[in-house]
């Protein structure tokens, strides 16, 4: 937590709270949203709320709409013990068969993190109505990570009808009040929620489409909270602005698209980017500096830094290698996807730079939303090289890498497949100790070296900053904050 805010003051019960989001939903339905923290998972949990949530000062999960939740001693099974009273925004009960149908109805529609959860949880079944037990193939101790976002968001079957989402039940904190898609979403506070009644008048999500006018805002005052990952804007509300501030590795991750038929499939090419790319640059060029540049994919401040280093750029031996590819047919070019905003363009134009001085011919397209640029990722894969933040924290380093690097995962972005990889995946899965875990990171940078499905560019942070006013939101894993328990002073 940055900052210290006194807890004197009186709550204005009617204030409206605006929230800067990173980059605001396009869709209420967890089922076909991201569901993380800066693409909706925060406008969701405010109406669905989440099972478990991440307790940054415990640095554990800790119960939101569970009561409890347990670890079998054999490691195969977790048990989650709903709270009594617990209802959804329609009046219902939400109990363990609301639980189960909700599950299935994410792991049917192919929701985030689905890929794992089918591969891993053998099946989810009610002892009682307070109960639900998820049995496991094999261990999985990263399992509660996915009851903090996508998979702990209750619906209601009633959001759906005729296998279409139409309206959002849950049981979160809020309900909506009004939705302008891709502008504002605004919610009220619920008089009849678990937690009782938030103690704010109105919470509305707008995007202000980048990172500067986030900074500016809330220095005007003219929105209270803000979700911010640009080194720059960190860097300049820390100093006066409280907040949750969470180191993340891969902030900066380069994605190669190795499919059949782009020109990364061809290896040379993909190590040819690797060895151009001098992630200082980036950072001097793009991030002004203000983040920690490497390619390895857990720097020294890491519970998983190991031992093996990340690739080593050398510019001589990438223009051998696009000379090779060449020879051999290839035209040079690559298209690199990029968003429109200021320092989305700085980062295409400094890696369109690194990538032509070796020989490659670079173009870039460029995406007006982080939406669009989803599609492209998820959906069109029309793109060669590109930019995102994977963001992988500590408190659950393996989900996230093993959504973009498990062969045939709905999140793997560039087409990768190698079953020594997906070995690598579950050994660190299942793995008992630190240890254990950090030894299976070190195999998966071996092999990240050489076939280049991805290129960590150095880490970086979240923050979520909020005026001094603002107490008691809970912000946790991904910077996901909860609502229910905020409060404006006078």
């Amino acid at each position: 937590m940055i900052g210290e805010q006194s807890d004197e003051g009186r709550a204005m019960e009617s204030a409206t709270l605006t929230y800067a989001s990173h980059s605001l939903t396009n869709t209420l339905d967890p089922i076909k949203g991201r569901t993380s923290a800066w693409l909706g998972g925060t406008e969701m949990a405010a109406i669905y709320d989440v099972l478990v949530r991440w307790d940054p000062e415990s640095a554990e999960i800790v119960p939101q709409l569970a009561e409890s939740i347990t670890e079998a001693p054999d490691r195969l099974s977790w048990t989650v013990r709903l709270r009594d009273g617990v209802t959804f925004s329609n009046g219902d009960t939400l109990d363990a068969s609301a639980v189960i149908a909700s599950t299935n109805r994410m792991t049917e529609g192919n929701a985030t993190n689905s890929d794992q959860f089918r591969a891993n949880v053998r099946s989810v079944e009610a002892p009682d109505p307070s109960t639900v037990t998820y049995n496991l193939k094999n261990p999985w101790s990263d399992f509660p990570t996915l009851l903090t976002s996508g998979f702990g968001m209750i619906t209601h079957s009633d959001s759906f009808r005729d296998g279409k989402f139409v309206e959002p039940i849950g049981a979160g904190p809020f309900t909506v009040e009004s939705v302008n898609p891709g502008f504002e979403l605004v919610l009220a506070p619920r008089e009849d929620y678990w937690g009782g009644k938030p103690r704010i008048g109105e919470l509305k999500f707008v995007d202000l489409q980048g990172e500067q006018p986030m900074v500016d805002a809330l220095k005007a005052g003219e929105v209270q909270m803000a979700y911010l990952r640009g080194g720059e804007a960190i860097d300049t509300m820390r100093a006066d602005f409280p907040g949750y501030y969470e180191p993340v590795s891969m902030v900066d991750n380069g994605l190669l698209n190795i499919r059949e038929g782009r020109a990364a499939h061809d290896i040379r090419v993909r190590q040819a980017i690797a060895k151009a790319i001098d992630p200082t640059v980036i950072n001097e060029r793009s991030r002004k500096g203000l983040n920690s540049p490497g390619l390895e994919m857990f720097q020294e401040w890491s519970t998983m830094h190991g031992s093996i280093p990340g690739p080593t750029p050398d510019i001589e031996a990438a223009r051998k290698l696009v000379d090779e590819a060449k020879a051999d047919g290839y035209d040079g070019k690559l298209t690199f996807a990029a968003l429109s905003d200021p320092a989305s363009t700085d980062l295409a134009l400094a890696m369109q730079s690194l990538l032509q001085n070796v020989g490659f011919e670079v173009e870039i397209q460029p995406n007006a939303t982080k939406n669009d640029i989803a599609k492209v990722f998820y959906v069109t894969h029309d793109f060669d090289v590109s930019v995102a933040g994977t963001a992988v924290p500590d408190s659950a380093p393996l989900l996230r890498l093993q959504g973009l690097l498990t062969t045939g995962s709905s999140q793997n972005v560039s087409g990768y497949s190698n079953p020594t990889m997906d070995e690598v995946i579950f050994q660190i899965q299942t793995a008992g100790t630190e240890d254990e875990r950090r030894a299976g990171f070190e195999k998966m940078q071996t092999i990240l070296n050489e076939d280049v499905p991805i290129l960590p560019l150095g880490s970086g942070a979240n923050f979520v900053t909020w005026a001094p006013n603002v107490h008691d939101a809970k912000s946790g894993m991904d910077g996901l904050t909860l609502f229910d328990k905020v409060w404006i002073s006078d």
